[in-house]
C-alpha cells in the first residue's frame, strides 16, 4: 500500500479544492486573506457588534456566536448543527465554512503537494494493527479523505477500480463471535436488519440504530425502546456484549476472538480519581470494551480477507487502499471480472477459515462489489 499508492487526478483534485477555498494562494499573506474572506461569509449573518472578536476555530467562541443568534446548544458537533440549519442562516453558513476549513487545513494544496508524488500517486505510512482493537491506520489522510475528494481518485489509463465493501460486517461478526443462533439466522438475509426489524416489530431504520447502539453501548435516544427488545430477541448476542462490558468496567483485560489483547486495566487504581470520575471511567471502559470485542474481531476478519485477496489477484492488479471495511483494487480493465470474482470468493474463504477457529459456521458474510473508473462512482 505504501509502495503502489492510490492514483490521483491532480488537476481534478485542484479543481475540487478550489471549489471550497478558492485558487491556490500566492503566499502566506494571500492564504490568510482567503481565510479571512471565508470567515466573513459566516460572520456577515450577524450584526457588526455581535461578530466582533469571534474566532470560528474556537468551539467556545462558536457557542457564543450561536447564542448571540438566539440558538442554544450543548456543543457544536456537526450532527447537532445539521438539525438547526433552518433556525438561522448563520448555522448553514457555519457548516459550509467547516467543510471548507477542513479542506484548507488538512486536505488543501499543501496536502496535495506533500503527499501526491510526481507520478500522480497518493502514499502514506500504514500500520496493519494499530489501536486497541487492531484496526488498520494510515497517515496522509488516507483513512479520512473527504467524500468530496473521491472524484479525484481515478484509475490510470487501461485500468479500473474493483471496489468491495463488507456488507453489515459488525452485526454479522457479533452473530459469529457470540454464537447467537437467532441473530445468525438474520444474517442469511442480504439485508440482515430487515428480519431483525420484523422480529422486533419496528422499522428497519430503528432496528439498525438499535443493533449498532447495542454494540456501542448506547442506551438512550432514537431506537432505545427497540434496543431493550434485543435482549429478549437475541439474548446470547446481547449477553456476550454485556459480559464484555462488565468485565471491562471492572478493569479486566479482554481478548478478541482472534486473540488480540484489549487492555482495560491501565490507571484503574489511580488514587487521585474521585468516586464520581471513577464511575464515569468505568462506564466508558464498559462501552469501549463491548465495542472492541466486535470491532477487533471485524478487523481480524477484514485483514484475513485482504491477505487472501492479495494472494489471489492476477499479475498487475494491486490493492491500493484498505479503508475500514472496504478494499479498492487497481486492476487492468481486462482483468476486472476475474478480480471481482476473487474478491467475492475470498469473503467465503475467510468465513471458512474463521469456522476453523470455532466460530458459529452458519453466519453469512458478503461483499458489495462494483467496477468503477472513479472511486466516487462506487455506490
Amino acid at each position: 500500500l505504501e509502495h503502489d499508492g492510490i492514483p490521483v487526478d491532480v488537476a481534478e483534485a485542484e479543481r475540487i479544492i478550489a471549489s471550497f477555498i478558492g485558487p491556490r494562494p500566492r503566499d502566506s499573506v494571500d492564504e490568510r486573506r482567503l481565510a479571512t474572506e471565508r470567515d466573513d461569509l459566516v460572520l456577515i449573518h450577524l450584526a457588526p457588534d455581535l461578530r466582533r472578536g469571534v474566532d470560528l476555530r474556537n468551539p467556545a467562541n462558536v457557542k457564543s456566536l450561536l447564542r448571540r443568534a438566539g440558538i442554544e446548544v450543548d456543543d457544536t458537533r456537526a450532527w447537532r448543527l445539521e438539525r438547526l440549519r433552518r433556525e438561522h442562516p448563520v448555522v448553514d453558513a457555519l457548516l459550509v465554512w467547516r467543510k471548507a476549513e477542513r479542506v484548507a487545513t488538512t486536505f488543501g494544496y499543501r496536502w496535495l503537494d506533500e503527499h501526491v508524488s510526481t507520478d500522480g500517486r497518493l502514499r502514506g505510512t500504514w500500520s496493519g494493527s494499530d489501536g486497541a482493537a487492531g484496526r488498520m491506520t494510515a497517515t496522509a489522510g488516507l483513512h479520512n479523505l473527504p467524500a468530496d475528494l473521491r472524484p479525484a481518485i481515478v484509475a490510470t489509463f487501461g485500468h479500473t477500480f474493483v471496489r468491495a465493501d463488507l456488507g453489515q460486517i459488525e452485526p454479522r461478526i457479533l452473530a459469529a463471535v457470540s454464537g447467537d443462533q437467532a441473530l445468525a439466522a438474520a444474517t442469511l438475509d442480504v439485508d440482515m436488519y430487515a428480519p431483525v426489524a420484523q422480529r422486533l416489530g419496528v422499522s428497519r431504520e430503528i432496528a439498525k440504530v438499535a443493533v449498532l447502539g447495542a454494540m456501542y453501548g448506547q442506551t438512550t435516544g432514537h431506537g432505545a425502546v427497540a434496543l431493550r427488545g434485543l435482549d429478549a430477541a437475541y439474548p446470547v448476542a446481547m449477553g456476550y456484549l454485556t459480559d464484555a462490558a462488565r468485565s471491562a468496567e471492572a478493569g479486566n483485560d479482554l481478548r478478541t476472538r482472534g486473540g488480540r489483547l484489549v487492555q482495560m486495566s491501565g490507571g484503574i487504581d489511580d488514587p487521585a480519581v474521585d468516586e464520581r470520575d471513577r464511575r464515569s471511567r468505568a462506564a466508558a471502559r464498559g462501552r469501549y470494551g463491548r465495542n472492541a470485542m466486535v470491532q477487533g474481531a471485524a478487523a481480524e476478519f477484514f485483514k484475513t480477507w485482504a491477505v487472501i485477496v492479495r494472494a489471489r489477484l492476477p499479475v498487475g492488479s494491486r490493492i491500493v487502499l484498505c479503508l475500514h471495511d472496504e478494499l479498492l483494487v487497481h486492476a487492468q480493465i481486462g482483468d476486472a471480472d476475474q478480480v471481482a470474482t476473487v474478491v467475492g470468493d475470498a469473503v467465503q474463504e475467510t468465513a471458512h477459515r474463521w469456522q476453523q477457529l470455532g466460530l458459529h459456521g452458519s453466519v453469512r458474510f458478503l461483499a458489495d462489489t462494483s467496477t468503477v473508473a472513479r472511486w466516487s462512482d462506487a455506490k
